[in-house]
């Protein structure tokens, strides 16, 4: 009898012992360990406790004693068994998730849709095509498109794995190849300060990119950067593998991130041509928060990238050369609303590239500026068909600078750490009073931004006064220089939903490639390689709707 009520007795007081230290293993998340001696100590020291130092306790009593413990402390553990296994629901910011009581599994729904319309006014000189690079620049088409069109999932399993899965259903009407699969990624965060990524990512790669489309502050970003990272192995629907090391302090916040990324996604689930290699880039991005508190953030950073391999098909047999394998960079003038791209370099046979830019950005209340700047060359390929083996490696710079202040007094929220690629930016501002019938109009922000996308390399490098066809041998390309000054009106009506207003003034200049005559243009242009840029106008608005 006495050797089962002490059996008993240990049961019930491991029983406690465990039920004592589980609130404060899961509000600090460590393990406590206990060797069996330490255990079986414990447990003695309890029951001498509890029956009186030296005393013999009565059978009955210590009976009563232990069977009232079991009573209570199964009944505790039974409630922490319970905690741990609710699924909970909950609708954070408009946006269904689900997740377990202990924390360690979450699914949050995601969706987005980015409606645009707007139109252009213009007014080209006879200089003008009808078409070049088999567009319309004339006239530029007026409408609406469904920008983005997202639908997905995102969350954590085990605690330190998560996981996006985004699909795309806009953007195809004006996008090369939109990609079904926008992003698909795993990753594993074996500390806090550190994350591990793979699968179609997007990179966290330059500040504009960085910002979500949902926060960016303008209709799209900035031509330089579009340009850029296409080519470099960024953007979204990417596949990939990522590193990232991000440390927050009271003071300063700092990120270190690296990346390596093959081809985009393209269709549904990536399909690629089996006989060839895949494009590889490295490419990454230090950014600091220098200096922060209520009233200012000042940020800072640097990003890199190189091709390391051009991929394609080397040769089709022992004796052939190989087929060029290009670059081109080139950007719309930040509307997507028409599909026409006015500058680009065309096709440059590479065997590999290289860039690198700077950012920064400052808040101070409720004003911010920001800009980045992009230098970037390619090393040609001068041994495959067709190349030309004098002509120089060109380079390429760009360049924006952006100002906006809200008008009701919220602040752009700087987020340092973020599950999504959106790392060390600016984001949205949050409406202190949501749009509502009863008076309150949300927040609303005006913003400027003036940005220049140089693709022009070595044009008209002998002085001719009469231009005449580029000169392959000193690689003279002409893609065409582009400034777009743009002015916003943007109204939060809430955390979900947000309409912008638009207004662009376009000016490009860039000489043609190829000779025009009356038979290209309206009529006889004023040159055979005439100046074929224009200067124009463009009004867009934006519905958008984000949870």
């Amino acid at each position: 009898m006495k050797l089962r009520l002490n059996l008993l007795a240990y049961s019930a007081l491991t029983a406690a012992a465990l039920v004592a230290t589980t609130p404060v293993a899961l509000a600090k998340e460590k393990t406590i360990t206990v060797t069996e001696s330490e255990l079986r100590k414990m447990i003695a020291e309890e029951v001498r406790r509890q029956t009186g130092s030296g005393a013999a306790a009565a059978p009955a009593n210590l009976e009563q004693r232990v069977s009232d413990l079991e009573i209570s402390q199964g009944s505790k553990i039974t409630a922490l068994q319970t905690r741990a296994d609710a699924v909970q629901w909950s609708f954070e910011n408009g946006r269904p998730v689900i997740s377990t009581g202990d924390g360690r599994f979450e699914l949050a729904f995601r969706g987005r849709f980015h409606f645009d319309a707007g139109t252009f006014s213009q007014s080209p000189s006879n200089d003008v095509p009808y078409a070049y690079d088999g567009q319309n620049v004339r006239d530029l088409g007026s409408g609406s498109v469904f920008r983005r069109a997202q639908f997905g999932v995102e969350g954590k399993f085990f605690r330190d794995f998560d996981y996006e899965m985004r699909f795309n259903f806009g953007g195809t009407e004006t996008e090369d190849n939109s990609a079904l699969v926008n992003i698909m990624r795993v990753a594993y965060n074996p500390t806090p300060e550190i994350r591990i990524n793979v699968g179609a990512i997007q990179p966290t790669f330059t500040l504009d990119d960085s910002t979500s489309s949902n926060d960016i502050t303008f209709m799209e970003r900035a031509a330089v950067v579009n340009a850029v990272i296409a080519e470099f192995g960024g953007s979204d629907a990417r596949k990939g593998i990522e590193a990232t090391y991000l440390k927050q302090g009271d003071n300063m916040d700092f990120m270190f991130n690296v990346a390596y990324t093959t081809s985009t996604t393209g269709g549904t689930t990536g399909t690629r041509q089996a006989v060839a290699d895949d494009r590889d880039h490295l490419l990454g991005r230090f950014a600091a928060r220098l200096f922060k508190n209520a009233d200012w953030d000042v940020h800072v950073g640097a990003n890199a990238a190189t091709i390391l391999s051009m991929g394609g098909v080397d040769t089709s047999s022992p004796t052939a050369l190989p087929a060029a394998r290009n670059l081109n960079f080139r950007d719309r003038p930040e509307l997507r609303i028409a599909g026409e791209r006015l500058v680009a370099t065309g096709n440059i046979p590479a065997e590999s590239a290289w860039m690198w830019g700077l950012e920064a950005g400052v808040r101070y209340k409720n004003f911010y500026a920001s800009g980045e700047y992009f230098s970037w060359g390619v090393d040609r390929d001068r041994a495959c068909i067709g190349c030309n083996v004098l002509a120089p490696d060109p380079e390429f710079n760009g360049y924006y600078v952006m100002a906006s202040y809200i008008l009701t007094g919220e602040t752009k929220r700087y987020e340092a750490q973020n599950r999504s690629n959106s790392r060390m930016q600016f984001g949205a501002p949050r409406p202190n009073s949501p749009f509502s019938t009863g008076g309150t109009w949300g927040a609303w922000e005006i913003a400027a931004r003036y940005s220049v996308l140089d693709l022009d390399y070595n044009v008209n490098p002998l002085g001719l006064a009469t231009i005449v066809a580029p000169n392959a041998n000193l690689g003279e390309i002409r893609g065409g220089q582009q400034s777009i000054t743009s002015v916003d009106l943007n109204w939060y009506l809430n955390r979900n939903m947000r309409v912008m207003f638009s207004y662009q003034h376009v000016d490009v200049d860039r000489l043609s490639s190829t000779a025009l005559s009356a038979a290209t243009n309206p009529t006889a242009p004023s040159a055979a390689y005439p100046n074929i840029g224009q200067q124009y106008d463009a009004f867009a608005i934006r519905t958008q709707f984000a949870f």
